[in-house]
């Protein structure tokens, strides 16, 4: 949801209650009001009434109706009263053939030693016909409301937020490796200028702190393979002489082995880096089936040597724009990855489809959690010789493509996925 949205939501959220709130009040508010003129209305009335009382004092016996209308009435009582008193009642209209809510004034007047009763009648607005009234006043300002809120949401995103959406369509498009200094819309808005300054300097610091990455993993990857080289270099001449013990060619043949990893592993984690540096930006149609083929092909002793049996399904040809270096890359990790973690006489099963890879093998559970699977370092007690980077390095290659990685283990099979869609 958009933030001015949002914003208006919220404001919509404070304001209906508000207004149905002041509504009841409203409702109790007017009642009194009308109660009250009501009242008033037949006190003068009342003072109307005086002259009629007196040509009906004469002459009156029991009860006699006033002119004013056909309810109002002058009627002789035996007890002794003074004053005067409000009260509502409900009289039948065979007009409207319902209940009709009054308000009755009573006043009682004493003229030689005779007290009369004088009551007086006047119709009040029901309550139903003002709960309506007001419910749909209050309806109709709530929908005017909420339409001016939207209209405004509009109107406000395309004036008022119009910088930050600039902005924002910027940044979408920016890309460190091609990089330049943006010059953001200045807008009449201090928050929204405080905002692109930021993000210029965030953006310089960024492409700084990038191609200082860079060159330190170009840098890396020269000076510790040339000295990597010579010692590799003069343990091969070492290990030609005829001089040497059998404990010393095995103390030099660790050695080699230790050099031969320790080469393995600065070209894995200079790879990783060039990676998650998006370093490889060269994209072409890459035919998966045929990456495939060739792998199998190249791991063909690998294969020989745990007599592993290889089973391979293609429904279709999956071909993707992709860096053919990583597509290499991609499917030898997860290949390696099926023959190290195999068994002796085990299984390889893979499936492509248009949309997706499928690579099976059969092994042992893991000893380490799913969750660690792809984290640096993580080794399963099944390849100790391994460095524990291919499958971190494959999780760096599907996050760069959003590549779906998926895994599962189950009847002695472990399986990974590579859904492309």
């Amino acid at each position: 949801m958009k933030l001015i949205n949002k914003t208006i939501l919220y404001y919509l959220l404070i304001c209906i209650p508000l207004l149905l709130l002041s509504g009841v009040f409203a409702y109790y508010q007017i009642q009194t009001e009308l109660r009250n003129e009501t009242d008033e209305m037949l006190e003068k009335d009342s003072f109307i009434a005086m002259p009629i009382f007196m040509q009906f004092s004469q002459t009156l016996k029991d009860k006699e109706y006033i002119g004013f209308d056909s309810l109002s009435t002058v009627e002789r009582v035996t007890s002794h009263k003074n004053g005067h008193s409000f009260s509502d009642t409900l009289i039948y209209s065979n007009y409207e053939k319902e209940f009709v809510p009054y308000r009755v004034f009573k006043t009682y007047v004493n003229k030689q030693e005779q007290t009369y009763l004088i009551s007086l009648y006047r119709t009040t607005l029901e309550e139903e016909d003002l709960m309506e009234g007001l419910f749909s006043t209050f309806m109709l300002i709530i929908a005017f409301l909420i339409i001016a809120f939207f209209v405004l949401s509009w109107l406000l995103s395309k004036t008022l937020w119009k910088p930050f959406y600039n902005t924002l369509s910027k940044l979408d498009n920016y890309d460190i490796k091609q990089h330049y200094t943006y010059q953001f819309d200045k807008s009449s808005i201090k928050e929204f200028n405080q905002l692109n300054a930021t993000l210029t300097k965030m953006t310089d610091k960024l492409y700084s702190d990038y191609i200082q990455q860079k060159e330190f993993t170009e840098n890396a990857s020269h000076e510790m393979q040339t000295p990597l080289a010579v010692v590799k270099a003069n343990l091969s001449l070492l290990m030609q002489s005829p001089h040497l013990k059998e404990e010393e060619m095995n103390q030099l043949q660790s050695i080699e082995n230790t050099v031969k990893k320790l080469t393995a592993l600065n070209k894995a984690l200079i790879l990783l880096s060039k990676i998650e540096n998006h370093q490889f930006n060269e994209n072409i149609s890459v035919n998966f089936n045929d990456k495939v083929k060739s792998t199998i092909k190249h791991y063909e002793d690998l294969l020989l040597n745990k007599n592993l049996v290889i089973e391979t399904v293609f429904d279709n040809e999956l071909i993707v724009p992709f860096n053919p270096t990583l597509a290499d890359i991609l499917i030898s990790n997860l290949f390696q990855n099926a023959i190290r973690h195999n068994e002796v006489n085990g299984s390889i099963h893979i499936l492509v489809r248009d949309k997706s890879i499928t690579i099976s093998n059969s092994g042992e559970p893991l000893s380490i959690s799913e969750t660690e699977l792809f984290t640096r370092f993580k080794k399963n007690d099944a390849s100790k010789d391994s460095l524990g980077l291919g499958l971190s390095i494959v999780k760096s290659i599907t996050n760069l493509y959003s590549i779906k990685l998926g895994y599962h283990y189950s009847s002695n099979t472990h399986t990974f996925t590579l859904n492309f869609s």
